[in-house]
């Protein structure tokens, strides 16, 4: 797996950067210390992969990802920086990951995993149609895009699918809906809903705990378990 590390504090980059040459079948093939260095970086090595710092000179590490969207095969985006406000923004752009200032070689190790999946789902390659979520809408049947799922919840023995302004009744189990999307833009933070976590608004205190704001045309609230909130600040970095 090739990869590119971008960080204007030299310290920091060389940190990243020998804790990834731990893992066998990684190569940092460039490094880059501000944002145009990067682009034309990545533009020239095409890697598998990016860990990004989001504050640098010559523009931040979003605006960075947002262009690399629009490329043709754009390399999976780690950002890897000392702040957590950018979490959520991070995740608009398609983050895979969100790594904080000091990196703990654990951490460091399951992004890794996580990019070499995901790296080689890229590589083996699959039918677009087995990316679909198909859904009755009145006589029709509508393929939707994963994207374009805010949740999918229990109503009683009924499971639903939301998007911004739609509400589908599906065949699918909770279960089965997780077995076929991304787990890396979809998690359960409680068990009776699956959230795509690039729709998250914001996250709010409830009563018994937490609450996550969605952003469809509703603000629509899904309520948060322990179990979820743990894993929220996982994959936040929290």
């Amino acid at each position: 797996m090739r990869v590119v590390v971008v960080d204007d504090e030299a310290p920091a980059r060389d940190e990243l950067v020998y804790l990834l040459k731990q893992h066998a079948g990684l190569e940092v093939v460039a490094e880059a210390e501000d944002a145009h260095a990067a682009l034309l970086a990545l533009r020239k090595e095409r890697p598998d992969a990016v860990f990004l710092d989001i504050s640098m000179p010559g523009g931040d590490g979003l605006e960075v990802a947002r262009k690399l969207a629009r490329m043709t095969d754009p390399p999976l985006v780690v950002f890897a920086t000392a702040y957590d406000r950018h979490a959520l923004a991070a995740f608009e752009v398609n983050a895979v990951d969100y790594l904080l200032k000091p990196f703990s070689e654990q951490r460091v190790a399951e992004t890794i995993d996580k990019l070499r999946r995901l790296v080689n789902q890229r590589k083996t390659g699959h039918h677009p149609l087995q990316n679909k979520i198909a859904v009755s809408d009145e006589d029709l049947i509508t393929l939707l895009d994963p994207a374009e799922i805010v949740y999918a919840g229990r109503q009683g023995r009924e499971v639903i699918i939301k998007t911004f302004d739609k509400e589908y009744k599906v065949n699918y189990t909770l279960q089965g809906l997780e077995q076929r999307l991304d787990k890396v833009s979809f998690f359960r933070p409680h068990h009776s809903f699956l959230v795509n976590v690039n729709k998250i608004e914001k996250i709010e205190p409830a009563f018994h705990g937490y609450q996550l704001v969605m952003k469809d045309n509703k603000s629509s609230r899904v309520p948060v378990s322990r179990s979820g909130m743990r894993e929220i600040k996982r994959l936040l970095g929290i």
